[in-house]
């Protein structure tokens, strides 16, 4: 127990989620954003190429060439989503969504303190409705069908916890098909955990579609943030890949797999007001960065975080 209590704090103290992510920027006003944080390393690799014309003058052993331009860096961000791994962290959706007001330095610190919530009345796949308990609730009817009687309180423990009671067990094991919502007293962090990964999953399965009840809203905007190498690079995603690892195995009940792999290709778009880039400042932050900006200070070209976040006091 000793060893596993050290091996806790030093998975803890690295605090890979709270300072390494992937922020969804959605159209609207006030703005909907939504953090995907790193749970494990992701693999970043990146790419740019310049655009040269090319002159071969007669006689001339050699081309001659003036610059056009560049294309705009591509990022591939590959990243891992562990279920046995995400459990060792605090999970719900409600605690990755964020409104952001655009109106300063003390909206922006509410990114990281206050959850969203974005409408009053509950609809069917809202949070506080599992969509993990009601895919397993089929397969324990199908396997008290096929047992010819129902479960007994013992294997419902197993699943639910000790204080499951018969009361619980028939609400669970309801005729298919019924709308029966299942007891509080029956969601366990198991749930949780595989809500929250869906919701990883739909969140960047969105990253490629725009609103559909307003189109004027396309796919939005993806902020990259890890350690020192990406702070708040602006992107558009291009296109997602999504698999799993078969060797990793399944969760029994919901079949969700234990490891998913997504790959993201991202192209990073700096637009701004079109004018001087500053770091560290709204919008200006996002205007496009030249090798000035790299030899001399602030020698960097991403945007930085706003300032204020990271300052003093």
């Amino acid at each position: 127990m000793a060893n596993f209590d050290t091996y806790g704090k030093m998975f803890h103290s690295r605090a890979m989620d709270q300072r390494s992510r992937i922020v969804f920027h959605y159209g609207g006003d006030p703005e909907p954003l939504i953090f995907l944080p790193f749970y494990e390393n992701p693999t970043i690799t990146e790419t740019q190429s310049a655009n040269y014309a090319e002159y071969n003058p007669v006689g001339r052993a050699g081309s001659l060439y003036a610059y056009t331009g560049a294309s705009s860096r591509k990022i591939k961000v590959k990243m891992h989503f562990t279920l046995p791994h995400l459990a060792m962290h605090e999970m719900g959706i409600n605690r990755f969504t964020r409104v952001f007001a655009n109106s300063g330095k003390e909206s922006e610190k509410l990114l990281f303190t206050q959850n969203a919530k974005f409408s009053s009345m509950q609809k069917k796949g809202d949070a506080a409705n599992s969509l993990s308990k009601a895919v397993e609730k089929v397969y324990l009817s199908i396997l008290a069908e096929s047992e010819g009687s129902f479960l007994n309180n013992a294997q419902l423990s197993t699943l639910y916890g000790n204080q499951a009671t018969q009361a619980v067990l028939n609400s669970v094991l309801g005729p298919l098909g019924a709308n029966v919502d299942l007891p509080e007293s029956a969601v366990t962090e198991t749930h949780k955990v595989i809500d929250t990964l869906l919701f990883f999953i739909a969140l960047l399965r969105t990253s490629v579609t725009n609103k559909a009840t307003n189109p004027l809203y396309g796919p939005p905007l993806l902020r990259l943030d890890f350690g020192t190498m990406y702070q708040s690079v602006p992107c558009i995603c291009k296109s997602y890949n999504l698999s799993w690892e078969e060797e990793a195995g399944y969760h029994l009940e919901t079949l969700t797999p234990r490891r998913l792999t997504v790959a993201l290709t991202l192209e990073e778009v700096r637009v701004g007001d079109f004018g001087q880039y500053e770091p560290a400042k709204f919008l200006t932050r996002d205007n496009l960065a030249g090798w000035e900006s790299a030899i001399n200070s602030p020698y960097t070209t991403d945007p930085l975080p706003e300032q204020g976040f990271w300052s003093e006091g």
